[in-house]
């Protein structure tokens, strides 16, 4: 669902609080790492499950516009599109889809006057009003219009940030993660989607948080001897100047390149200097690249990277 850039977010995350209090337990940063990961999973299906729930409002909207004596002109061009997106059709015949939801306690987040004010703010588009004169939607442009909600609609709403800022202490670091995911994932939804896939992928993820604990219990055993690879390489660095969070993302990367033997070397290299571009200093990247350059030939010299598979050294 997310993949692995979002699990090492979340573990760098964990790790940079222990690298400010080194008495933290391993159990203790374990528990916290799985229940930001699982928070992360139920926001991702919060802003699924407010997206049906705007749409399917377009039902009860349309109906109190078609039970008014003296109807205007925009009251008789209201329509029932938006509640037709065969993403949701499928969605809401789902016993699996139910399941899940029912699982995470999805709806006990729902509120129905936010989801009354987002169609609000919806209803008086131009784009949204450009919908509902098309009398028979497009996959493109079903799919457009959800994009459009999310872009222009749920993006930066007050009353859904504060309802998710309420429940998710992580929604500042996930919300844009998770809207561009999604975005993401409806504009490549075929006539012919098969929901079964979608739902398997949201627990695909849940299955890949393995990645995530296995990568924070050998940075917490083997943390003094990632430092001491480091070190050396940061001559004409002052240590005590050095951002902590840096020190974490270099640590991370080397702990892949020595402990994970089925992760590709270029891809560990290039997702911590990725990282460090959105969560630490301006310079980070430069620096961070830097050493990690540095630290790969040593290993590679001294013959300690050891992976398993063809093309995993490049």
């Amino acid at each position: 669902m997310l993949g692995r850039r979002s699990l090492r977010v979340k573990t760098m995350q964990v790790l940079y609080g222990y690298e400010l209090n080194k008495e933290s337990e391993l159990s203790s940063l374990e528990l916290q790492l799985i229940r930001n990961m699982d928070k992360t999973v139920t926001m991702y299906l919060l802003y699924i499950a407010y997206l049906n729930e705007v749409c399917q409002y377009s039902l009860v909207d349309t109906a109190l516009k078609m039970a008014k004596y003296i109807q205007t002109d925009e009251d008789k061009k209201a329509n029932t599109n938006l509640a037709a997106h065969p993403l949701f059709i499928k969605l809401n015949e789902s016993n699996e889809w139910r399941t899940l939801l029912s699982s995470e306690k999805i709806h006990s987040y729902i509120d129905k006057e936010v989801v009354r004010s987002l169609f609000l703010v919806l209803r008086d588009k131009p784009k949204y009003k450009e919908f509902c004169a098309i009398e028979q939607p497009t996959q493109k442009q079903f799919n457009d219009i959800l994009i459009y909600m999310l872009k222009k609609v749920f993006s930066d709403n007050e009353n859904l940030e504060g309802i998710l800022e309420e429940k998710f202490n992580n929604h500042d670091d996930d919300a844009f993660l998770l809207l561009h995911l999604l975005q993401k994932y409806i504009d490549g939804l075929k006539e012919d989607m098969d929901i079964s896939v979608f739902i398997q992928s949201i627990r695909t993820w849940q299955e890949e948080q393995r990645f995530a604990r296995e990568l924070l219990k050998l940075y917490y055993k083997h943390d003094a001897e990632l430092q001491k690879i480091i070190e050396p390489n940061l001559k004409n660095w002052d240590m005590d100047r050095i951002a902590v969070l840096d020190m974490v993302l270099m640590k991370m990367a080397i702990c892949e390149l020595l402990y994970l033997p089925n992760v590709p070397v270029k891809v560990s290299i290039n997702e911590y200097i990725d990282i460090s571009k959105i969560y630490s200093t301006p310079k980070s990247k430069d620096f961070v690249n830097g050493i990690l350059d540095k630290v790969k030939f040593q290993l590679i010299a001294q013959d300690l990277i050891k992976k398993q598979g063809r093309g995993l050294m490049e």
